[in-house]
């Protein structure tokens, strides 16, 4: 499942263009179509075996946490305090499941791919006619998925405008923003919630399942950052602010400063901001899940091969001079400037054959490449 059909039927373009930062919006789904990611029988096998620890479950209801004693000396859940807690009106929480239901993680993966912006994919199980939290706002743009059941949410307008992550502050309650949205949201449905806008909901009369997707946005005062630091290698970057810089040293480095500021638009390049970005948000991240233990047989991989790019690996070509390459999630490849087209293939394309990448590359040259990113998880046989 990627971002276009987590927004169905409402198309990409309408939601970036219309909602996306500006306002909520409630998308109407068909039922059941988020069952295969997670549904509420799966959560034994999660907590019997994947266990995840104090630092990725909760238990909260209204805002409050349970004060029984549901973690083991080791700090992972006792099922049976769980669902005591369950039966006292607690929603179960658990944070980043991706990281604990293979299922939930390939679809973080794919909203990433779509987004470019790193998602957080987090549970909420919460019983018939109970409310994890009370009103309140997040610093990160949140889409809701829901799985089972259904919930009732109000969402007000923005108590802080496009927030950043250290800008959080408890709402005071007889001072809450106007409602703009108030419905039911149903097994199958999206919600929608720009980062600041102040919301609640609770389960109805049945309990709730739902996903949601936290997108850690990527600001443009981070895009200008990544270009500032890629100019490392400028030499003047790299030395040291005078003694006293901030008490009285200003004068010293008034000229300087101002110097380096206006050569900025002539240094600092989008490709270098972008490569910046690309390793922190790509390259160092764990690549989406594969079956890396098993061997491909490389030799049967030629020219005449399909082979598709997995979902959730997103791809950036670079190029400069003397070399190219592609970042991808999890690693990349560096190389002469020959690969440059292949590369560059690998990335627009989602299936293609071997034979189409070639460019100035030789069969052989291209099938080192391809047998490359096979073995990194970026392709798959067809």
């Amino acid at each position: 499942m990627n971002l276009a059909e987590v927004l169905s039927p409402m198309s990409p373009e309408q939601f970036f263009g219309e909602y996306w930062e500006k306002q909520p919006v409630l998308i109407r789904g068909t039922a059941g179509r988020f069952r295969g990611v997670f549904d509420s029988r799966d959560l034994g096998a999660l907590l019997h075996t994947f266990r995840p620890s104090a630092d990725a479950m909760l238990l909260v209801k209204g805002s409050k946490h349970s004060e029984l004693e549901w973690l083991t000396p080791n700090r992972v859940p006792k099922p049976d305090k769980v669902r005591q807690a369950w039966r006292d009106g607690y929603s179960i929480i658990i944070n980043d499941i991706g990281a604990h239901w293979p299922a939930a993680g390939d679809l973080a993966a794919a909203l990433h791919e779509g987004l470019h912006h790193p998602v957080n994919l987090n549970l909420y199980l919460t019983p018939a006619g109970s409310q994890a939290f009370v009103p309140h706002f997040d610093t990160m743009d949140t889409i809701v998925l829901q799985v089972e059941g259904s919930k009732e949410w109000q969402v007000r307008a923005a108590a802080s405008d496009l927030p950043f992550e250290d800008e959080h502050f408890t709402l005071i309650p007889d001072r809450l923003p106007p409602v703009l949205l108030e419905d039911t949201v149903r097994d199958g449905d999206v919600l929608y919630i720009p980062r600041g806008y102040a919301h609640a909901a609770r389960a109805t009369d049945t309990s709730s399942l739902h996903l949601t997707a936290g997108v850690q946005v990527v600001r443009w005062l981070d895009l200008l950052t990544a270009g500032v630091r890629a100019l490392r290698s400028d030499s003047r970057m790299r030395h040291a602010l005078p003694p006293g810089f901030l008490n009285g040293g200003a004068d010293a480095i008034s000229e300087a400063f101002t110097k380096i500021v206006a050569e900025l638009p002539a240094r600092a390049t989008l490709d270098g901001a972008l490569g910046q970005l690309a390793e922190q948000l790509v390259v160092k991240q764990i690549a989406p899940r594969a079956d890396n233990l098993t061997s491909v047989d490389e030799e049967s991989i030629t020219a005449e091969t399909t082979l598709v790019r997995r979902s959730g690996v997103i791809c950036r070509v670079i190029e400069g001079d003397g070399f190219a390459g592609i970042q991808y999630s999890g690693g990349k490849i560096v190389g002469p400037p020959k690969i440059a087209q292949a590369v560059s293939r690998v990335a627009a394309l989602r299936r293609f054959a071997v034979r189409e990448l070639a460019g100035d590359l030789t069969e052989k040259e291209t099938l080192v490449l391809v047998r490359r990113l096979v073995r990194e998880g970026v392709l798959t046989i067809a």
